[in-house]
């Protein structure tokens, strides 16, 4: 009696790449790529019955899986011991283990594997340092280059530690030198988008409260955007400080009341959600929340900030007024041809370059350079910055220093 078949042919196959597996679905063929580490990723799919689909599908996986092979991590390599920094130190090192601040230690870590990823620790030489100096600032990120080796310089103080190098080659390197981008707001400005942005509807209204609040409390953009209803006191609003290294005692900052920031705290509590049928004040443990009561994601954050800011500028700019109307003129084509390309060209008017343009970053500073100006006997406590140095290094942008004569 001939026997009986239990099971059909296996629908996991071998591709004749190492790592590279086919699958056959119920509507699809699929290439993924099984990682060391247990991961794996789909690097190419098809529909299941075009056998020209199946076959560039295959042939794209298959350069795809070469490529993740001809880049991968050898054991012993500058790659695995960034690896190693990033799984053993990493989340006791950085206070910021916020999804963003993790997201843009991810983008250096990349950035550093690509460049010193297959050499040995111990052949790394400053000279090495040097030219990737040298190449970030041919790709256009000379700045960040600096910030990139710096944490390369940290990791190599750990293979000191760990015993896989002798010395750290990246101490006392000339950085790369560039045009400080400082971006000067005067006190005018933020009142006059606060005094727009409260007549407008909830999001706009949320910014300009934001925006005056954090003029007159000096505190940090990170440190607005999540900004709890718990920090408002008897004595004023608090917040601890957002900027201190691991391991540091937290500094609380209080600003007293005064009538202003009574009054903006107030506006900012009493900010209303409308929908198209009701009006209504959110509850929230947030003071400058989104529409769910919840803190706005940095990305949405700054969304919303840019499009307040070209708002506002429209009014009284007819150049930025006309670039508004044909962006949302694009906008509102694309969504029409659900994201496909549209009759009506891209526009390529910035708003961030308008001069009257200012973000949450740049308002600090021109709290700080008021508190100087007035020479306030509370500035440095203001700024509260360890070294007053850096306050007057970071902060100060008084374009005029006023002084009494000697005698």
């Amino acid at each position: 009696m001939k026997a009986r078949r239990t099971s059909g042919p296996s629908r996991k196959q071998r591709t004749g790449v190492d790592r590279l597996y086919k699958y056959i679905g119920a509507r699809k063929v699929s290439f993924y790529y099984q990682y060391p580490d247990g991961k794996s990723e789909t690097l190419a799919t098809a529909p299941l019955g075009d056998k020209k689909a199946i076959a560039e599908a295959e042939h794209a996986a298959k350069r795809k899986a070469l490529d993740i092979q001809a880049g991968q991590i050898v054991v012993g390599s500058v790659a695995d011991l960034i690896g190693r920094f990033q799984a053993e130190v990493e989340p006791t090192h950085y206070r910021d283990q916020s999804k963003d601040g993790k997201a843009v230690r991810a983008g250096e870590y990349a950035n550093l594997i690509l460049f010193f990823g297959k050499m040995a620790p111990a052949g790394l030489r400053s000279q090495h340092g040097y030219q990737y100096l040298d190449a970030r600032a041919k790709a256009g990120a000379p700045m960040k280059a600096n910030k990139e080796l710096s944490l390369m310089s940290t990791i190599c103080n750990y293979a000191i530690r760990w015993g896989l190098i002798d010395t750290n080659p990246f101490v006392g390197l000339m950085l790369n030198k560039g045009d400080k981008d400082v971006r000067t707001v005067s006190r005018s400005q933020v009142v006059r988008f606060y005094l727009w942005a409260i007549r407008q509807g909830q999001a706009y209204r949320t910014m300009g409260c934001a925006a005056m609040f954090t003029y007159l409390t000096g505190f940090r953009a990170a440190e607005i955007r999540p900004y709890r209803l718990s920090g408002l006191g008897q004595d004023g609003v608090r917040v601890i400080s957002a900027k201190r290294k691991k391991g540091e005692a937290e500094v609380v900052k209080v600003r007293e009341w005064s009538t202003r920031l009574q009054v903006v705290v107030e506006r900012a509590r009493r900010t209303p959600v409308e929908t198209s049928t009701k009006k209504f004040v959110v509850q929230s443990l947030y003071l400058f929340p989104n529409r769910r009561g919840q803190p706005y994601s940095k990305s949405g954050w700054n969304s919303v900030w840019q499009d307040a800011m070209w708002d506002w500028i429209a009014t009284f700019d007819r150049e930025a007024a006309i670039a508004l109307q044909a962006a949302r003129r694009y906008e509102a084509e694309r969504r029409k041809q659900k994201g496909a390309e549209t009759t009506e060209e891209r526009p390529e008017y910035s708003i961030a370059d308008h001069p009257e343009y200012f973000s949450t970053m740049d308002i600090r500073p021109a709290a700080i350079t008021s508190k100087l100006e007035r020479r306030s006997a509370d500035a440095y406590d203001f700024a509260a910055h360890a070294n007053p140095a850096t306050t007057h290094r970071h902060y100060d942008r008084r374009k005029v220093k006023r002084a009494a004569a000697t005698e």
